[in-house]
């Protein structure tokens, strides 16, 4: 591990006072182990509200972790939330946590060049979006998300629209947290397998309980004091495209102790492992190009420009559908290592503190030629250089939280006031100086790639961001009938960059480049109307920022940019119906974000500055719904509809400068929908399955590339046998052609039909 780790003592300060604590108050009487405050609530009143806790993405009735850290349900939370949970996942075969995040509303997923997870909701994606494990980021999602196996989480967590003030600078167009297992008092164990095609298979193995029992009194209740769980994932395939294998393994662990009736330690620890061959992407064909920038303009054969031009007659040709254009020795590997502590104390039942420190780890390393485009003058593939990518990360942190529960004025009062510290310390580096990068251009069809030019790896450059931030968050009955809901996050952000070593020069240099600081206020207010005991109401206005570049990548031609600004008016309502047999939720929402920077000519010289007058917008509605009408019959559906343009936006042409006002940023569709029926016989068997639909998106910020929509139908036949199920599923059974995420000149295209067979167990 890093020696930039921070020291055992650092990293277990506070859980070391905390123990002490709990030391002093040892002769209390001890109640059983609470394992994770962060577990859904178990509706057991009766079995539909239990069958839907566990089965379906809108559990009103779960604590929504990721909205609130006051312990809300999603129902009384004045905000978006979906809960894609373990039970779902296995259900529906969801074998990835990008899989498993589009079958929430309004959501688009993909996997990116070298493995990476992308995300796009409510009109903006990328990095807007941000990926955390259990509400810790470690980085922008391009700098440190990976696949991860389904099998290792508990749930997955999608909250819509800027959230700063639960994660920081970021998260304007939503978030995405990965919920760990926690340890259960109850021994229980389950275990997964499953053969595809393509050499494809996936193992998984999971078990829990009481690992120490030891009564602290005479009550047998608390005799589980020390509970464990431990996930091991191994998920391997050689892809559908050539030279596309991939090797995903994790390892989650996690340990317990109820030391007295007011303290318990958690620790949660997770391994990732993986290695693969990357494919980026089919060449997009094409017998020439239009210039869309001058009237009447007539076809030419020649490259083509993402900023002015349109396709004409593009395609992937079939013959060259499963052809990789990377060189042979091409890889990305990378392992994360991911450690929390947190102690739980109660003071009393009105009072209490919790604090979690944590550590992450990320290594990684990537080789590859990152474009391969058609050149239709010569008639074969341009491929880009070779890129060499060095990442070695270190971040650790610090949240403290302090809750108390009184009454004001005779009215019901929840306020928490916390504290975090965070240090990220980052290893950036590339190809070293002098070294050939160049590779050469091959054929469409069957093409001689070769290996890379010989390389090595150069550390290039050091990059420190703390960040120190206090919130607090309050939820106030104003009346029996509404309840008022707010928060504010204040942020300062200090960032350093060193450079290590000049990649022009065989002599590494040292010296410091720039250092930048950022001060914001972020938050959430709104308001929930109780309509009846199982509707609510409410309306919102939220806030978040992000600097114009990823803090990694800050350098010092944008230094003396201020942080984007993001802002949300979201209104809805979320209500159980039919005697608990259906639940659904209605959200329309208006996001802004201001302060982009965009390029303009000045008035005076004429020559192409950069200003922060850009903004992106969008507008649009979201409904959801879950029925469970008995008779073994479940439905769920979801759909969303989205407006999302570039309000002020121009794009640099170099020689130039042209308006995207009014276009559609890349890779948004306006429509999203998911159904999702599942069906259970009285002989063990099972049938489930779905739609799902994404209408048109845009490849580039001229709206010249289109990705042609899509409808994919995946389904399956299950028969349970006592604790054993066995199916058979298909996916994308109409074999559609289509991107999960769209591209420019490359269209990375998903799988074609498949099948695959599966057991799922339990003990």
């Amino acid at each position: 591990m890093s020696s930039r780790l921070p020291s055992p003592a650092t990293f277990l300060s506070f859980c070391a006072a905390f123990a002490a604590s709990a030391a002093a108050q040892s002769a209390k009487p001890a109640v059983p182990a609470v394992p994770g405050k962060e577990d859904p609530v178990q509706l057991a009143a009766f079995d539909v509200s239990a069958d839907k806790e566990n089965n379906f993405s809108l559990p009103l009735d779960a604590v929504a972790t990721s909205g609130s850290r006051l312990g809300l349900t999603s129902r009384d939370l004045p905000a978006s939330i979906s809960v894609i949970t373990q039970e779902m996942m296995q259900l529906r075969g969801l074998r990835t946590a990008v899989e498993a995040v589009e079958a929430a509303v309004g959501m688009t997923g993909g996997t990116n060049f070298g493995s990476i997870p992308t995300y796009a909701t409510r009109g903006f994606g990328g990095n807007n979006v941000t990926v955390m494990r259990d509400g810790i980021r470690q980085n922008t999602a391009s700098q440190s998300s990976r696949t991860v196996d389904s099998f290792i989480l508990d749930r997955i967590e999608v909250l819509k629209g800027p959230d700063g003030l639960m994660f920081g600078e970021g998260a304007i167009g939503g978030a995405v947290n990965y919920i760990s297992k926690s340890p259960s008092p109850v021994f229980r164990g389950d275990g997964l397998a499953s053969i595809g095609p393509w050499g494809s298979y996936r193992l998984g193995l999971g078990v829990g309980g009481p690992l120490l029992k030891s009564s602290l009194n005479s009550q047998p209740s608390t005799s589980n004091s020390v509970t464990y769980r431990a996930d091991y994932s191994h998920n391997r395939t050689n892809g559908y495209q050539e030279r596309n294998s991939q090797r995903y393994d994790a390892v989650a662990l996690s340990l317990a102790w109820q030391a007295s009736e007011k303290f318990s330690l958690t620790w949660w620890g997770t391994f990732l492992d993986d290695w693969n061959e990357s494919y980026y992407g089919n060449p997009t064909i094409y017998d020439g190009v239009v210039n869309t920038l001058v009237a009447n303009a007539q076809p030419e054969v020649r490259t083509f420009n993402s900023a002015t031009d349109r396709m004409i007659n593009p395609r992937v040709d079939p013959a060259a559908r499963r052809t990789n254009y990377n060189f042979f020795d091409n890889y990305a590997t990378t392992e994360n290592v991911f450690n929390r502590v947190r102690a739980d104390f109660r003071f009393s039942p009105t009072v209490e503190l919790r604090n979690e420190s944590y550590v992450a780890t990320q290594l990684l390393k990537w080789k590859n030629t990152e474009s391969n485009t058609w050149n239709p003058v010569a008639r074969n593939i341009t491929r880009g250089g070779l890129t060499l990518i060095y990442r070695d990360d270190v971040l650790y942190g610090n949240r403290l939280d302090f809750t108390v529960k009184k009454p004001i004025a005779g009215h019901a009062n929840r306020l928490l006031v916390g504290a975090v510290f965070e240090r990220n310390d980052q290893i950036r580096g590339g190809a070293a100086g002098n070294q050939v990068t160049a590779i050469p251009a091959v054929s469409l069809y069957n093409p001689n790639v070769g290996f890379a030019p010989a390389s090595r790896f150069q550390k290039t450059s050091r990059i420190v961001v703390e960040t120190h931030a206090f919130h607090f968050q309050d939820v106030f009955d104003v009346t029996s009938n509404f309840r008022a809901v707010a928060g504010v996050r204040y942020d300062h952000i200090a960032l350093q960059r060193d450079t290590l070593a000049n990649n022009t020069t065989a002599v590494p240099v040292r010296f410091s480049t720039f250092k930048k600081g950022y001060r914001t206020t972020t938050g959430r207010v709104g308001g929930v109307w109780i309509l009846s005991k199982s509707v609510n109401a409410y309306a919102s206005f939220s806030r978040a920022a992000e600097p114009v570049s990823q803090l990694v990548s800050l350098n010092t031609a944008q230094a003396d940019y201020s942080l984007q600004k993001g802002r949300q008016y979201e209104a809805g309502i979320k209500g159980t119906f039919l005697r608990g047999k259906l639940d659904t939720t209605f959200a329309i929402f208006d996001l802004l974000k201001q302060d982009l920077l965009t390029s303009t000519l000045d008035p005076v010289t004429g020559l192409r500055i950069s200003q922060q007058i850009g903004a992106q917008k969008s507008k649009g509605a979201e409904f959801a719904l879950a029925v469970s009408p008995g008779d073994g019959w479940r439905l769920e559906g979801n759909v969303a509809y989205t407006d999302s343009q570039y309000a002020d936006f121009n794009e640099n042409l170099g020689t130039g400068v042209i308006s995207r006002a009014g276009r559609r940023p890349s890779n948004v569709p306006e429509w999203i929908a998911n159904v999702f029926v599942a069906k259970r016989f009285a002989n063990g068997f099972a049938l489930s399955g779905g739609p799902r639909w994404v209408s048109d998106r845009f490849g580039n910020t001229n709206n010249s590339v289109v990705a042609e929509g899509y409808v994919t139908l995946d389904a399956s036949a299950t028969y349970t046998w006592h604790k054993w199920h066995f199916t058979l599923r298909g996916r994308n059974l109409l074999d559609e052609e289509y991107q999960s995420v769209a591209g420019t000149t490359l269209r990375r295209l998903a799988d074609p039909r498949t099948a695959e067979f599966s057991t799922r167990f339990s003990f």
